[in-house]
Order: structure tokens, then C-alpha cells, then sequence
């Protein structure tokens, strides 16, 4: 998770990492090392086994260019956000 927090910093966002404690198989991909990006309680995006050994550097965490589209989404997300 090391380049996708660098990287969100970089972007100009703040951090917080969520625990969550279901317990789910390896073998599940969706539910197991999935990331999400929030805006306050808003789900910006989220990215299935992110965090999966499987993907780590095809199209996961260690992944430079999967790194970059999230946070290009995530930046998308927030500039559509109509204005309060």
C-alpha cells in the first residue's frame, strides 16, 4: 500500500487507512485486499484485490501506471462533486 499512499499524499490528499475486520479467502478477490477511496462517507472508487498478491505488480499496489489511474479517478470523483 506504500505507492498508493504515497502517491494520494503527493496528490494533495489526506490519509486515513479503514480496518475492516471480515474475515474473507484469499481466493476472493472482490472482498479480499480490495481498496476503496472516500471523500468524508462518499465512495470515490474502489479497486477489487488491489492489495491481492495475484496483482500487486499487475495491476495492484506495486503497479506504477494502476497507481496512477486511481488516483487520476479519485481526482475525477471529487472535481464532479457538485458544489455545496
Amino acid at each position: 500500500m506504500e505507492p498508493l499512499i504515497a502517491a494520494l499524499t503527493e496528490a494533495g490528499f489526506d490519509v486515513q487507512l479503514r480496518h475492516i475486520d471480515t474475515e474473507t479467502s484469499w481466493e476472493d478477490v472482490e472482498a479480499h485486499g480490495y481498496v476503496a477511496i472516500f471523500d468524508g462517507e462518499r465512495e470515490l472508487l474502489k479497486r477489487p484485490g488491489f492489495q491481492h498478491n495475484r496483482k500487486l505488480r499487475s495491476g495492484g499496489s506495486w503497479d506504477g501506471d494502476a497507481v496512477k489511474k486511481v488516483i487520476e479517478e479519485a481526482i475525477k470523483a471529487i472535481d464532479a462533486t457538485p458544489a455545496a
